[in-house]
């Protein structure tokens, strides 16, 4: 599709085109002395924004080829040096395949403007490669809608709907563009000729487009529009829907925005903030109910601009395509294209986010979006499809029958993610299909994770065939000539240095950096060639703070917690009970017997280990008395008459945390007619506090998870006969503690993973223990 019948063609415009832009200076030409053009071409050159022919000709009444045309449009977006050459760079592979050689050169630049800010789609410079129109002059109206586009009032232009224009030759405007001369006509920046004619379908001369330049940049200037790329941009922001205004201190006014998906946020616009409507600079007074505004904050967390887009409508339907970038929804008998970016809210499965969340290979079903008047979808919400997630396979979870039922993987962010495989989920190993292995351990993986299923995997593909290393960073050798860089390898716990290859990508929070960028301690996934150098290294901070819900514990000499955060992702950390770190709950100094699944949590993490966590109870939400109990492979389900009236049956996992009398015990105390109050989400029970009168004397034997030395108390993990593990706390306070050949103990001497026996009564939570041996 490189056009190269245009190659000869090109090759002679290459010199004139190249010419089109120089450094500013003054300027005048030889063939302008008395035009009508001649002030705004003498002011644009003199600007630098274009220049004539080495013969000090300027050729004001040569028509524009419509590459020429292109490149003024793109001009007059007045993007910054560094915005140009990003935007460059990412349109660099697409350009080169449309385009021959001989025009990259001059043209490419400025052509990826146009398809980066939306003056050209790609598929209409595809059309216009392949027909042969780049350098056959462009129709005056098509110039026009290019104009439009160019100067940010697009999306207010296909709003417009019928308009009346006052040319003589108005009937022969195409009707799909009448609106855009219509738009240039109302702001002045195109005028009819001496016989009061557009002339639509002629060509434009460079005088005319010069004078359209200067027009446009005038308007620009003058209404303060600026154009903005969301993908260049890294500001923090905040979207929704306006449902209260007030007055602030000094002038600003404080906003109350609605989002479906965000939430509800309370922003203080100041005086300074620069506000647009219509894209183009207005007032606090179109700050108002029910318009959809996004507030962009400075480096300091001061709003500095706010953009008003509208009334939100909803589009629902079928997705039928998605690049990744633009979404395709078919709603009823109309077909809609959104270009989705940065700003745009995306809820898909459970997880809350923005459009990193999505996959281009996620074949989502349908879609509802809501979109704000300058046709920009402010939130879109897609189900079915699936999602695909990658790192080392880290872990496998068996049933009681050694089948595998999930698996954990560390992503390169050092995220240690559990999933549930689907029932048939496809297994392929380095393209074969096979199984899943504890050998796989440190294996690259990719999931193919359901949207819809509870986050279930439906298919897993391992590579054995590449090696990959993560751990944390010691040291860098980056001065000469092999680079190094020095690894403590977090699964051998050993240090080494490995080789760097001449290609080697290094990234830090996914963008592309300098070795010497890179720090001591860094959280670093290492990717190694069949020679053994490194031709990858994916690095992440080595210590981080996440905040969500805990969902479940899984306790053992390692105990497993599972948060839930915000955006529906799911986070496990390990805890080593012999060295637990620093926990705290409500406020005060607390324990890892203390925690409760539907505790919201914030924990400092280190490397997927956890530092601290800190702890806040939620309070029950729903009460009542167990009138049933069923037990099956999916767990423990439990039949509640709930307080007020109406019943429910609640599904109650291992990982639900189950106390009594403020002390932890398990599932298995449950009874029919226990009084019960719980932390509910919807249908999933976080936790569940029982009262309750029952007792026996009995003796148990089991391993200590976790000694409380100040309460005096011991978290014990028992396994009975049936093998059945329940979990139960032992209150040490009048206990006589012994080895096993008769030796005084103290608590402080008891550790994780001893083996005790224990004599005592037991009510089914808490056990008074009278004499304790350590086995």
């Amino acid at each position: 599709m490189k056009g190269k019948r245009l190659t000869a063609t090109i090759m002679a415009l290459a010199l004139t085109a190249s010419l089109l832009t120089a450094p500013a200076a003054a300027a005048s030409f030889s063939d302008l002395k008395g035009h009508w053009a001649q002030s705004d071409v003498e002011y644009l050159a003199g600007q630098g924004i274009i220049q004539g022919y080495n013969d000090g000709t300027f050729k004001p009444d040569a028509v524009m080829s419509a590459v020429e045309a292109l490149l003024f449009c793109a001009r007059v977006t007045g993007l910054e040096e560094g915005d140009k050459e990003a935007v460059s760079a990412h349109w660099a592979d697409t350009l080169s395949e449309l385009l021959p050689e001989s025009m990259q050169s001059w043209a490419s630049e400025e052509l990826a403007i146009c398809l980066e800010t939306g003056i050209l789609s790609q598929e209409e410079l595809e059309t216009m490669v392949e027909e042969d129109l780049l350098l056959k002059s462009m129709e005056r109206q098509e110039v026009a809608r290019c104009l439009v586009r160019a100067i940010q009032m697009d999306p207010m232009t296909r709003k417009l709907g019928e308009v009346t224009l006052s040319y003589d030759d108005e009937d022969q405007i195409d009707s799909d563009l009448r609106a855009y001369v219509y738009v240039l006509d109302t702001y002045g920046i195109v005028k009819g000729n001496d016989k009061n004619q557009f002339l639509p379908t002629g060509g434009v001369t460079r005088a005319e487009m010069s004078t359209l330049l200067r027009r446009s940049l005038d308007f620009m200037e003058e209404r303060g529009v600026v154009v903005e790329l969301p993908a260049y941009t890294d500001y923090d922001w905040a979207g929704g829907v306006i449902t209260a205004v007030e007055a602030g201190k000094e002038g600003a006014v404080v906003l109350t925005l609605e989002d479906e998906l965000l939430g509800e946020e309370t922003v203080t616009i100041p005086t300074s903030a620069l506000i647009y409507d219509n894209n183009m600079e207005s007032s606090a007074s179109a700050l108002r109910t029910g318009v959809y505004v996004r507030v962009n904050f400075d480096e300091s967390g001061k709003a500095s601009t706010v953009r008003v887009g509208g009334a939100l409508t909803t589009i629902s339907g079928t997705v039928t395509d998605f690049d990744g970038v633009y979404l395709t929804v078919k709603d009823g008998e109309n077909t809609v294209t959104l270009k989705l970016d940065r700003f745009t809210a995306v809820e898909v499965g459970n997880r809350i986010g923005t459009v990193a969340l999505l996959d281009p290979e996620g074949g989502y079903t349908t879609a509802v979006c809501r979109v704000d008047a300058l046709g920009h979808p402010a939130a879109v919400q897609l189900t079915g499809g699936s999602r695909q997630e990658t790192g080392l396979l880290t872990g496998l979870t068996t049933d009681v029958y050694g089948m595998v039922t999930g698996v954990t993987v560390t992503g390169f962010d050092g995220v240690r993610t559990p999933y549930t495989l689907a029932s048939g989920a496809e297994v392929t190993v380095n393209g074969l299909s096979g199984a899943l292995k504890e050998s796989y351990t440190g294996a690259y993986v990719t999931l193919r994770v359901s949207n819809d299923q509870s986050g279930k995997v439906m298919a897993v593909g391992v590579d054995t065939d590449t090696d990959y290393i993560q751990g944390s960073v010691q040291g860098m050798s980056y001065s000469s000539q092999p680079n190094t860089v020095t690894v403590l390898n977090f699964a051998t716990d050993k240090s080494s240095a490995y080789e760097l290859s001449e290609e080697v990508k290094v990234t830090y929070e996914g963008r592309q950096v300098q070795l010497k960028e890179l720090g001591k301690g860094d959280f670093v996934t290492l990717r190694l060639t069949d020679l053994g150098k490194v031709d990858l290294i994916d690095a992440w901070p080595g210590s981080s703070t996440v905040t969500g819900t805990i969902t479940a514990i899984t306790y053992g000499v390692t105990t497993t917690i599972q948060v839930t955060l915000e955006d529906g992702s799911v986070r496990s950390f390990d805890i080593d009970l012999s060295d637990p770190p620093d926990i705290y709950r409500d406020d005060r100094v607390s324990s890892i017997d203390k925690l409760r699944t539907g505790d919201e949590v914030e924990v400092t993490v280190r490397y997927n280990q956890i530092t601290e966590l800190e702890a806040t109870a939620q309070s029950a939400n729903a009460t009542g008395t167990i009138t049933a109990i069923t037990m099956d492979t999916a767990g423990t389900t439990v039949s509640v008459s709930l307080t007020g009236g109406g019943s429910k049956n609640y599904l109650i996992t291992d990982g639900v945390t189950v106390t009594q009398d403020g002390k932890a015990a398990s599932v298995s105390v449950l009874k029919p007619g226990d009084q019960i109050a719980m932390v509910v989400e919807g249908d999933q029970v976080l936790s569940i506090e029982v009262q309750r009168a029952a007792s026996s004397s009995t003796q148990i034997t089991g391993a200590v998870l976790y000694v409380n030395t100040s309460e005096k108390t011991i978290f014990l993990q028992r396994t009975d006969e049936s093998g059945i593990t329940t979990l139960l706390t032992v209150d040490a306070s009048d206990a006589e503690l012994l080895t096993s050949t008769g030796k005084t103990l103290s608590l402080k001497e008891l550790t994780a993973g001893d083996a005790v026996q224990v004599y005592g009564a037991y009510d089914g939570a808490t056990f008074e223990a009278t004499i304790l041996i350590r086995t």
